[in-house]
């Protein structure tokens, strides 16, 4: 009996002093890798270190490789966040945020696991610029009334439809939908006003609500998904009745 007592109390013992597994070693050595390499300012090196592809503000274009993401380096970070980053410490401006990832400060950048760039959401002057530029570009190809708004959001086809959403204040979404073969610098089928997000957990998952009477339409916007999950989705329910379902199969802007 003395003997398993002995034994329990130093595996005990060994159990605090030494744990099996710890995330704080691995967490600290990743974003420690990540510094080094944003305060040598080597561009080369930090375009490798970015998990394709990366999202922009819309209507920015995505970065989907490392060239693209070298020819827009300037938009993207600045000397501002990179002495950011290079004077951080691990402790204090960096968090494990679970499966999300590693966030930077209050979300200006987010790693993976492996230590790769998966967002950025710090915005430079230079970037700014260009959103707003792209911004009113969009505005002036668009049908005339649909040119009031603050950004847009998406647009998608899907095998029938053309559809648009644009954020209208900070809180509303409009709707837009043609026939798949119509521009929309054409007059809109449909548009419906006052829509809502809602975010389906913290995996990124997302769909927007419209009401016209009894017609509910949902567009559900895909993130997180199996390897044949389409990247979104449009529902029209009436009377609570699915009457419409279609999968988004090409994204023109959004996600």
């Amino acid at each position: 009996m003395k003997l398993i007592t002995s034994i329990l109390t130093c595996a005990m013992i060994l159990s605090f002093s030494c744990p099996l597994w710890s995330a704080e070693p691995g967490f600290e050595n990743i974003v420690k890798k990540f510094i080094k390499v944003a305060s040598s300012n080597d561009r080369k090196a930090l375009a490798n270190l970015v998990s394709y592809p990366l999202q922009r503000r819309v209507p920015l274009p995505s970065i989907d490789n490392p060239k693209q993401f070298l020819e827009a380096y300037d938009e993207i970070l600045d000397e501002n966040i990179l002495k950011a980053i290079s004077t951080s410490r691990v402790s204090a401006d960096w968090s494990e945020m679970g499966w999300r990832g590693t966030m930077f400060q209050n979300g200006s950048l987010w790693l993976d696991e492996e230590g790769r760039i998966t967002a950025i959401n710090y915005q430079t002057e230079k970037e700014k610029r260009k959103h707003a530029e792209l911004i009113e570009i969009d505005k002036k190809q668009l049908h005339s009334s649909l040119r009031d708004f603050v950004k847009p959001v998406l647009e998608w086809e899907t095998p029938k439809y053309r559809i648009r959403i644009d954020q209208i204040t900070d809180e509303k979404f409009r709707y837009a939908v043609w026939p798949v073969q119509k521009k929309t610098s054409e007059m809109p089928d449909l548009v419906l006003q006052n829509g809502t997000v809602t975010f389906d957990g913290s995996g990124g998952n997302h769909h927007y609500e419209f009401k016209s009477g009894e017609v509910l339409y949902r567009c559900f916007v895909w993130v997180i998904g199996d390897t044949d999950t389409p990247p979104g989705e449009i529902e029209v329910y009436k009377r609570n009745k699915l009457v419409l379902n279609q999968p988004v199969i090409k994204v023109i802007k959004g996600r």
